[in-house]
This record gives C-alpha cells, sequence and structure tokens, in this order.
C-alpha cells in the first residue's frame, strides 16, 4: 500500500502547488524536491513517477543518462487535476489497495 499512497502524495503535492503557484503547471517543480518533501527514495520515487507518468496524470522532463532515469521537473496534467478534483475518479486511477510486501508482486493467475 505504500506505493499507492506515494502516487497520491506526489499528485496531491503538485496539485497545491499549482494552487499556490500556477506556473508550476508550465515550469513543473523539481523532482528531488518532491522526493525530499515526501521522504521518498529516488528508486521509489522514480518507480511512482513513471507509474504516474502511464497514466497520464503527471509528465516530466526525465532523460536517460547512461541507463539511469533523472527526472527534473514535474509537472502536473489536466487529467491530474481531474483526478484530484474528482474522489471517485482518483480512487479509480490510483488505487487503495492492500499491498502483499515486496515479495509477493509475481504476477498471479486469475481463474
Amino acid at each position: 500500500m505504500r506505493n499507492q499512497m506515494l502516487r497520491r502524495a506526489i499528485l496531491q503535492l503538485l496539485y497545491e502547488r499549482a494552487l499556490e503557484e500556477p506556473q508550476s503547471l508550465i515550469v513543473g517543480v523539481e523532482a528531488r524536491e518532491i522526493a525530499l518533501q515526501l521522504g521518498m527514495t529516488n528508486k521509489e520515487f522514480a518507480f511512482n513517477a513513471l507509474y504516474l507518468d502511464g497514466k497520464g496524470l503527471i509528465t516530466n522532463d526525465r532523460a536517460s543518462n547512461g541507463g539511469e532515469l533523472q527526472f527534473n521537473a514535474i509537472m502536473l496534467t489536466p487529467a491530474g487535476i481531474d483526478a484530484i478534483e474528482n474522489p471517485t475518479e482518483f480512487d479509480r486511477l490510483v488505487p487503495l489497495t492492500e499491498d502483499t510486501g515486496p515479495h509477493e508482486h509475481r504476477l498471479k493467475s486469475r481463474p
């Protein structure tokens, strides 16, 4: 459940920043600032930022440097704003589900 909470925290932080400083929707918020504020490791941030980017909720100007992803500025997308402002949609896009732990993340067949 930690990753779901971190994803929600990233979106909430970006939303609050956009309300305070609308230009952050264009210039973004530094990735390391987000990770620091939320107490995340770089790997945790990268994993969750890639997930949110894949869902279209955030965008960024990431670059690859020798195979290692670097995130610079993170921006909330209109879809991300809609998700935050609509709790039902937010729960659908970033569900809070039970996390079975790091050793149980294998794919399981469903009946």
